[in-house]
């Protein structure tokens, strides 16, 4: 079932809602909002794990305060259900806007002293990779405070040839949206679109589902298996074209503090 509904049968990513960074619709308009994205794929050198990594961590979040950065997310992924290629660890930011994002960057390159070496003592990382965000669903509140655990889920898509493009897939959300509200759905997804870091794809945009648990994940992948992979297959025919998901376990390092 190689469409959208891939990903959404494992259902997941509370991520950005979580954290309290604005990667959905602009409250004071009806414009989706662009949020640039980052990722870094990256295997632990010999000898180095997950303490180490945390450590280095802890420097980096230390620095951040001390220079007052309110406006990056940022969160470690793991995988859980992968293909041949897999990485050990990846890093996932999210600025509140490229004004940020500039900024950041600047502020990592040119101010940060010995912090990259900090990582990359822990980490080889063989990727990185800017993207633009837009967020197309936004979880329902279950009441659940949120903690700084999620669960993650990427397919890359294709528009179809004569499919509609991006404004028929936008109209296939929506009604998808509303029936799985209906339905007793609880996810977030956005579509994010490769910019830069990347020298061979052969796809138009990443897809990306979530929850915040892996037993939220399995009551989605229940209602789907009980019959509603139907509707989705029903609303999305003839759109798109996605591969199989990868599933990720996430943990939160920052959250976005600006405009609080």
């Amino acid at each position: 079932m190689k469409k959208i509904l891939t990903a959404a049968l494992s259902a997941t990513m509370f991520l950005f809602v979580a954290s309290g960074a604005a990667i959905a619709q602009d409250e004071e308009a009806d414009e989706m909002r662009a949020v640039p994205v980052e990722t870094w794929a990256c295997n632990y050198r010999e000898g180095k794990g997950p303490g180490d990594l945390d450590s280095a961590i802890g420097a980096w979040n230390e620095w951040m305060d001390s220079n007052e950065v309110g406006d990056y997310f940022a969160a470690t992924i793991t995988p859980q259900f992968y293909g041949e290629l897999p990485f050990d660890v990846a890093w996932l930011g999210a600025w509140t806007d490229g004004n940020a994002m500039g900024r950041g960057t600047d502020q990592w390159v040119y101010e940060s002293g010995d912090l990259p070496g900090k990582f990359f003592e822990v980490i080889d990382c063989s990727s990185h990779t800017n993207f633009v965000s837009m967020q197309v669903r936004e979880q329902a509140d279950t009441g659940a405070e949120p903690d700084d655990h999620f669960v993650l889920n990427f397919s890359n898509c294709s528009f179809k040839e004569d499919g509609g493009g991006f404004d028929a897939l936008m109209a296939a959300q929506g009604e998808w949206n509303a029936y799985s509200d209906e339905h007793g759905f609880v996810s977030s997804a956005w579509v994010w679109w490769p910019i830069a870091g990347e020298s061979d794809n052969d796809y138009d945009f990443k897809y990306v589902v979530g929850t915040p648990d892996h037993t939220t994940s399995g009551a989605n992948w229940q209602l789907y298996a009980d019959g509603h992979w139907q509707k989705s297959e029903e609303i999305y025919d003839g759109i798109l074209d996605c591969d199989i998901s990868r599933v990720y376990d996430g943990t939160v390092r920052r959250r976005i503090t600006a405009g609080e």
